[in-house]
């Protein structure tokens, strides 16, 4: 199962021997950039009563094909936990509080683009990774262009404390918090990162 995330709605990519979904068929195979706006629109009528769902035989084949009109990008990241305080960190961009990550850059894989990544928006080092946790879909509008973004994320640790927000990138703030308090984090975050949170802290 394939989740992505569009406004801040999921739409499952799920497993069946046929294909069917609650999604118009005007919109298939693929999406038109042209028809966002109206899609956006179904989509949130549509979740307003059920899970938006999209049922094929090979699922990430159907998802790629659906947005196959979209720009491509792959980004990577991860919650970093302190071995000191046994805190998390966050980072504030843009209004919102998020976990730091970032585009790849050209032949580089996705462990080493989320140490980059980290190092950059945190001014962190001493950073290594323990494990992969599941990735995140999701599409938004920038600089003219559609986008779907698949982000790879990993768990992280670190005995540094010392912190620097990389202003220039839009983040403001970078911090550490318990991780048995982060209610201030799901207050004001995006649904893909609640997602993340909730794989490696649970509910």
């Amino acid at each position: 199962m394939y989740k992505v995330f569009v406004d801040n709605i999921s739409i499952y990519f799920q497993k069946d021997g046929i294909f069917k979904s609650n999604i118009s068929s005007q919109y298939f195979p693929a999406i038109s950039v042209a028809d966002y706006k109206l899609f956006i629109e179904e989509v949130n009528k549509i979740n307003l009563k059920e899970k938006v769902v999209v049922f094929s035989p090979d699922p990430k084949a159907q998802l790629l094909e659906f947005f196959s009109n979209f720009k491509w990008i792959e980004a990577a990241g991860g919650i970093v936990l302190n071995t000191t305080t046994n805190q998390a960190l966050f980072i504030h961009r843009n209004g919102f509080w998020d976990i730091p990550k970032g585009k790849l850059e050209k032949n580089e894989n996705p462990e080493q683009g989320a140490i980059r990544e980290i190092e950059e928006e945190c001014g962190l080092g001493n950073l290594k990774i323990l494990g992969e946790l599941s990735p995140t879909y999701h599409t938004y509008f920038a600089y003219g262009k559609h986008v779907i973004k698949k982000t790879h994320w990993f768990s992280l640790v670190t005995d540094e404390l010392n912190v620097t927000p990389q202003i220039d990138e839009g983040i403001t703030e970078v911090k550490w918090f318990e991780t048995d308090n982060l209610n201030l984090i799901k207050n004001n975050t995006f649904t893909s990162i609640l997602d993340v949170m909730e794989e490696y802290f649970g509910k």
